[in-house]
């Protein structure tokens, strides 16, 4: 039998043929690539020169570049050749002396075929850029920055060496800077990756976009719009000529998808556009997230659940008109307020939004929302952004700590009570700022308050209101009934409140109360917050916000050791000035009538004001305003009734620090029934009176005129009479307890020191050869009121000499007028002594005994002591 023939020498001879061929190819690639790149060595000068002289031809802006770093590739870009230029920088294409950069790149290639080394004819058709940072603009003339490329006046050239015939742009780890200062218009963004592909240099293409951006930052003006946003490009493009159609395009912000079709024209600038957009299924969270960044801090802590959607179209045609309309909303959505868990459910938004170069329009519709067992609806309208006209709805039930909870006010530590509200306003907004209860306005509101405890951060007390009603009508806000009690304080308060959504609103705005306030009993300290920062310490004591008028009734006032009873008057601050008009109480046992003014617009609080007291005891008087802050005359030392009329100016801090030498004050006192106990000046005359008559000395009656001015209280010559000691005395005390006082004792006060039994019965003291008592000693005490100086006053004895012998030429010229009918031209005429001009009478003297006018006086022996 025959062998079969054998195969496998076959077999072997085809895969030898196929290693050969394999090797040959390879062999021949390795080749042809080894001769590429020698012929790219050979031709690289001539290839940079012609480059760069091409380049040069077009190029309208300066470049800076190092040669070195200039280099012509094709083992990184094969099968392209490229011409690679790093760390070029090229600044902006203005005619400025300044220029500032408008591209900086580590990397940038320019593609064209290897075939275009032998032709001398170089199609750029791949533009790559990385790590680089471009800044185009527009100056506030207008002018562009980036027109860097100057084209051939026909366009492309067949003689040019250089072509751009574009199918790529590539942008890798670029950052994009935008201003417009004429403008005021920014946009910075990090382009991660972005691509461009089509054949651009034809007339009709399709392009096709893809890309990762980081929006660092979208401003206009003075408000940012996108900050920190990611987005993600995919967007297909059919082009014609000028003609841009979208096929097939999203967008995606924050992980928000929109897609988007339509169309627009861009020749040197955008034509006109044609948009529509849509997206849906969207949560809650992700919306938040493209809020402003001073708002997206607060939104973190909100977690939501539910559905936003929103759709619309952008039109724009002739470089000027555009419209945007847009629906957008809200569906059956729940938002929790993550740090007390508290959830607001059913939360429905229906809006629209219309935006035109000529109008402009929001609407919110169907607004409402379950807190709890709350309920909360409303509506907003807004038309003309640049001034808007706006009406707004809202009808509520709500308890004040649910509201508390699910968005907290700073300021608050506690906030409960009951909310019943409905109401409408609607008018401009420039009108509601400053014309709340005009005409313009339609202001409709009825609102119920009940149960309300508010406390602020720091301070003890509550602010607790137990029941208000409040409503406007006919462009007026009542106030109702607000009974308000803080710490062991009441107040019940009927008024109005023009402005008071003003103030809602705006900060600056003043809270504006007229009306009626009572209270059973008002202690001023409960309403002084101790939260008060020490950087506040030069805050304002009367705000600048707050404006009333109230015709106030308290039952009973306190503040520290003062009170007061049955205080009525009328209290009215306006531009952080304070005016008290007719205010009338009952105070340290007798009645007091005040009117004042304090201003406090500066930097510091002045104070002036008038009053009358009556009847006022002056040891309760002392004790309850602290003895006037000094120590020398205290409630301990002083006894009586006061009746005084008061006039008086200074000036604080703001921090209450006073200014001394501001401090004016002119004093009509007289005081009854009175006693001196152990005051320190009159002490310091033991040397001449027993010390047991100093001790406590009774007066039934002392007059005065005081006055303070320069640090000084200025006494005139003031008298005090009682059964043991008669003294006159005037002069000077200082804040610093500096004294300068006249006294003059009349001979017989000084002689009972050298007696060492008195006679009770003698009312004035022993009569010793002086039957008028008019011989008189005078001392002068200065130094401190705790080291006072002691001597005898001589100028005080002269003034004294000098006055007598003018009241006794007075008195002769009158009794020869009257007996004799002689000066009868005299102009001179004799003063009457009214009693409002006896300085500090205190007892009349028995007057029967008739005057010895013209007699002598005679010498006595007991004249010798002094």
């Amino acid at each position: 039998m025959e062998n079969s023939p054998e195969i496998a020498p076959k077999k072997k001879s085809v895969l030898k043929r196929l290693v050969k061929i394999i090797f040959y190819l390879a062999f021949t690639f390795v080749l042809i690539f080894v001769a590429l790149v020698s012929l790219l060595y050979i031709y690289q000068d001539e290839v940079k020169s012609a480059l760069l002289g091409e380049i040069n031809k077009h190029l309208k802006s300066e470049v800076i570049i190092d040669p070195k770093d200039i280099d012509l590739t094709i083992i990184k870009t094969f099968p392209d050749c490229s011409m690679e230029f790093k760390n070029v920088l090229m600044l902006e294409a203005l005619q400025i002396k300044k220029r500032d950069t408008l591209l900086f790149a580590e990397q940038l290639n320019l593609h064209f075929d290897i075939s275009d080394l032998w032709n001398k004819k170089y199609n750029i058709k791949k533009i790559k850029l990385k790590n680089a940072i471009a800044k185009p603009g527009l100056t506030k003339a207008g002018k562009p920055n980036y027109i860097f490329w100057e084209e051939s006046e026909n366009g492309h050239n067949k003689s040019d060496s250089i072509n751009f015939n574009l199918n790529l742009i590539q942008l890798e780890n670029c950052h994009l800077i935008y201003k417009d200062k004429q403008r005021v218009f920014k946009t910075d963004l990090l382009i991660k990756e972005l691509s461009f592909k089509g054949n651009f240099s034809e007339a009709e293409y399709e392009m096709s976009s893809k890309g990762k951006l980081i929006i660092n930052q979208i401003d206009a003006g003075k408000k940012a719009f996108l900050k920190n946003k990611s987005c993600n490009l995919n967007i297909d493009l059919k082009v014609s000529g000028a003609n841009y159609v979208f096929e097939k395009t999203s967008i995606s912000l924050n992980n928000m998808l929109f897609d988007l079709n339509g169309n627009f024209m861009y020749a040197d600038s955008l034509q006109n556009m044609k948009v529509n957009y849509v997206a849906s299924n969207l949560d809650v969270a992700t919306v938040l997230s493209l809020l402003p960044e001073d708002q997206k801090q607060k939104a973190n802590d909100y977690k939501s659940d539910g559905e936003f959607y929103t759709k619309g179209k952008f039109n724009y045609s002739n470089k000027t008109n555009f419209e945007l309309q847009s629906e957008f909303g809200i569906k059956n959505a729940e938002i929790t307020y993550k740090p007390t868990s508290t959830t607001a459910k059913n939360v429905n938004v229906d809006g629209k939004l219309v935006y035109t170069n000529s109008t402009s329009r929001l609407d919110l519709t169907n607004v409402q929302l379950k807190l709890n067992n709350d309920e909360l609806k409303g509506s907003l309208s807004i038309h003309d952004f640049s001034n808007p006209f706006i009406h707004l709805l809202v009808d509520a039930n709500a308890n004040l700590e649910n509201l508390q909870n699910f968005w907290p006010i700073d300021t608050l530590s506690t906030l409960k009570g009951n909310l019943k509200i409905n109401s409408e306003v609607e008018g401009l907004l420039s009108d509601l700022k400053q014309q709340t209860f005009s005409n313009k306005v339609k202001l409709d509101l009825e609102a119920t308050v009940t149960g309300l405890e508010a406390q602020f951060k720091g301070d003890e007390n509550i602010f607790a209101v137990e029941s208000c009603s409040i409503t406007a009508k006919d462009r007026e806000v009542e106030v109702k009934d607000l009974k308000l009690k803080r710490g062991s304080s009441d107040i019940v308060l009927n008024g109005k409140l023009p402005g008071i959504y003003n103030y809602l609103s705006d900060k600056t705005a003043p809270l504006i109360i007229t009306g009626n306030l009572f209270s059973n009993y008002l202690k001023l300290e409960d309403f002084m917050l101790k939260y008060k920062s020490s950087e506040d310490q030069s805050a304002p004591l009367i705000p600048a916000n707050i404006q009333f008028k109230l015709n106030a009734a308290i039952l009973k006032f306190t503040y520290a050791k003062f009170e007061a009873k049955s205080v009525t008057g009328e209290i009215e601050i306006k531009n952080q000035k304070a005016i008290i008009s007719d205010m009338k109480l009952s105070t340290m046992q007798g009645q007091a009538e005040i009117d004042a003014y304090a201003d406090n617009s500066g930097k510091r609080l002045d104070v002036v004001m008038q009053s009358k007291w009556q009847n006022i005891n002056v040891n309760t008087m002392f004790s309850q305003l602290n003895n006037f802050g000094q120590s020398t005359l205290q409630e301990k030392n002083i006894k009586g009734l006061a009746t005084a009329t008061i006039e008086f100016s200074g000036s604080w801090s703001n921090s209450l620090e006073p200014d001394l030498s501001s401090i004016r004050s002119s004093i009509n006192l007289n005081i009854d029934r009175g006693e001196l106990i152990d005051f320190k000046p009159l002490l310091s005359l033991s040397k001449f009176v027993d010390i047991e008559d100093l001790q406590n000395i009774k007066f039934s009656n002392l007059q005065s005129a005081i006055e303070i001015k320069d640090q000084t209280i200025i006494l005139p010559s003031t008298t005090i009479k009682n059964s043991a000691l008669n003294i006159i005395f005037w002069g000077t005390h200082t804040f610093n307890n500096d004294i300068n006082y006249h006294i003059e004792l009349l001979i017989s006060e000084l002689l009972s020191k050298k007696r060492k039994h008195k006679k009770e019965e003698e009312e004035f003291g022993p009569i010793e050869n002086d039957p008028d008592n008019k011989r008189s000693a005078f001392i002068l005490m200065t130094g401190t009121v705790d080291k006072p100086i002691i001597k005898y006053d001589r100028k005080g004895l002269k003034e004294n000499i000098k006055k007598d012998i003018k009241e006794e030429k007075q008195n002769l010229k009158q009794l020869l007028k009257e007996e004799f009918g002689l000066f009868k031209k005299d102009s001179i005429q004799v003063k009457k002594k009214e009693k409002a001009d006896q300085a500090f009478e205190l007892e009349k003297p028995n007057n029967n005994k008739p005057k010895k006018t013209l007699e002598p006086k005679k010498k006595k022996d007991d004249d010798d002591d002094f």
